[in-house]
């Protein structure tokens, strides 16, 4: 007689992110971002535990970037690069002039590589997103003007893309999309512009992102909350919580 004996596995079973690959792309320069892989909220603790409290979350799609610095630290003895917990930066906080580091667990989160840096072959688009990206943690603010104090989706993309010396249209998502022509998402490269319906799957178009590749965007966002890294200048997957790109373009002269 065979007996199969079926053993739950435990739900607090530490699962782990293998780190050796997003180390030696971020000795060539890479950033590397984690995203929200899970259909849930993906919680960004303020230490390495479940129980010592939360800054935000991230909605599926959600991105951050990873401390690798402090991935660096925590991995240096280690034969097997692989950590429970990765350490991300908290762009919209700092202490003692620095920028704060929390903590996502390995379980609900993938990771990408982007080399921001030199992102596209286009220099227009290179100066433009890393302009972006330097003011990661701005608030969002529906009408803002300030890649500091506040901004709004389609006054950061028009001001990116101004600061990297393109000529651009008045702030808003109509009028943006009458200075670049459709492409297939499957063609989305960096730099190309990503828009959403204003109640996910209906309503008029009322959001805007910038394309960086890996399926990932850079925008300012206020649809899931207005503070990093639910909202204000963060990363996303272009497919995050409910939205789904219902148009992507590409700027004329880009």
């Amino acid at each position: 007689l065979f007996v199969l004996f079926l053993v739950p596995v435990s739900t607090s079973a530490a699962a782990k992110l293998n780190m050796a690959t997003s180390l030696k792309y971020y000795q060539k320069g890479y950033q590397v971002i984690v995203w929200n892989k899970t259909s849930g909220r993906a919680y960004v603790y303020k230490q390495a535990s479940f129980k010592k409290g939360v800054y935000s979350s991230l909605e599926n799609g959600g991105a951050m970037v990873v401390n690798m610095a402090k991935v660096k630290s925590l991995t240096k003895n280690m034969k097997k690069k692989t950590l429970t917990w990765i350490p991300v930066y908290m762009n919209n906080m700092r202490n003692k002039g620095k920028m704060v580091t929390a903590y996502v667990n390995a379980r609900s989160i993938s990771l990408s590589l982007l080399n921001i840096k030199n992102i596209s072959s286009n220099a227009t688009v290179r100066k433009a997103i890393n302009y972006g990206f330097k003011n990661l943690g701005t608030q969002f603010i529906l009408g803002g003007t300030s890649m500091t104090n506040g901004i709004d989706c389609a006054t950061f993309t028009k001001q990116i893309y101004e600061y990297a010396g393109k000529a651009m249209p008045y702030p808003h998502t109509d009028a943006l999309q009458t200075v670049a022509r459709d492409i297939p998402r499957s063609s989305l490269k960096a730099g190309d512009l990503v828009f959403y319906l204003k109640n996910d799957t209906s309503g008029p178009i009322d959001h805007v992102g910038v394309y960086l590749g890996k399926g990932l965007m850079i925008n300012a966002s206020g649809h899931y909350g207005t503070s990093y890294p639910q909202g204000g200048i963060s990363i996303k997957k272009i497919v995050y919580g409910n939205r789904v790109p219902v148009r992507c373009m590409r700027l004329y002269g880009i």
